[in-house]
């Protein structure tokens, strides 16, 4: 009888343990299941988002290295900060003159203040994307500025004589940056009242039209790589030269 029982409680013993054994590894598959959901791969998407176009408004980005050489190694983004800074331009075909030449030029057809030809100069300018948004921001947060500090008047005309032309530097063999249009040659401003304020007249002038035109030639120093005015040499006593060529000189 006592054998019965035994048995009996063995087997009990053994369908229980057996139960609990299946329910533990129910639960467990049940859990490694649904944790796994949490360990699955993420699919990456890939960034496509175009960068923000620089800010030619923002006084701060005349110091901002990474800005400039943004505008000055891509096009698109240079083009962006010009349309987002509410300047109007057209695309020129590539050209190609011996060893001048130019790609991905432009030209400005408005901006806060025009470029337009000095008399005699040629009617086109076109000029590198990286050279009309500085221009841009030299006009912007020195040029006019400095008008209005000086002379009272905000400018209205930039006069030029040119930007591309295929030449070398006076008096050397180099090519000039000129026949990249990579460079300009600023020969006057027209003010908004209509008085004009000639580099070759006035620059050296001892009232505000030296005045004015000094500060715009020494803050160009600020903007552009090269800057050349009546202080370098007797080539440049009727001009500005402004060029974005890579070489440093403020003369």
């Amino acid at each position: 009888m006592k054998k019965t029982h035994s048995l009996i409680a063995a087997c009990a013993g053994l369908v229980v343990a057996l139960t609990g054994g299946l329910v533990v590894a129910n639960f467990r598959t049940a859990e490694a299941t649904s944790s796994g959901k949490h360990f699955a791969r993420p699919v990456r998407e890939l960034d496509t988002r175009i960068p923000a176009a620089t800010d030619l408004t923002r006084y701060g980005v005349l110091g901002d290295e990474k800005a400039l050489r943004l505008m000055q190694n891509s096009a698109p983004a240079c083009q962006a900060a010009l349309k987002a800074a509410g300047v109007t331009f057209t695309q020129v075909p590539a050209v190609q003159e011996g060893e001048c030449g130019y790609r991905e030029a432009l030209e400005v057809k408005s901006s806060l203040a025009d470029f337009v030809p000095n008399p005699g100069a040629p009617e086109h300018m076109p000029m590198t994307c990286d050279l009309a948004a500085r221009l841009h921001l030299w006009e912007r947060h020195v040029v006019i500025p400095a008008a209005e500090k000086f002379l009272g008047s905000p400018v209205k005309d930039v006069k030029l004589f040119g930007t591309f032309q295929c030449r070398t530097v006076a008096g050397m063999e180099r090519l000039s940056e000129h026949s990249f249009a990579k460079a300009a040659d600023v020969a006057a401003f027209i003010l908004a009242d209509g008085r004009e304020i000639s580099v070759l007249k006035d620059y050296y002038s001892k009232g505000p039209k030296g005045e004015f035109l000094r500060e715009v030639r020494e803050r160009a120093c600020d903007i552009f790589d090269v800057t050349l005015g009546p202080d370098y040499n007797e080539d440049h006593a009727n001009h500005l030269h402004l060029d974005v060529g890579g070489d440093h000189a403020c003369r």
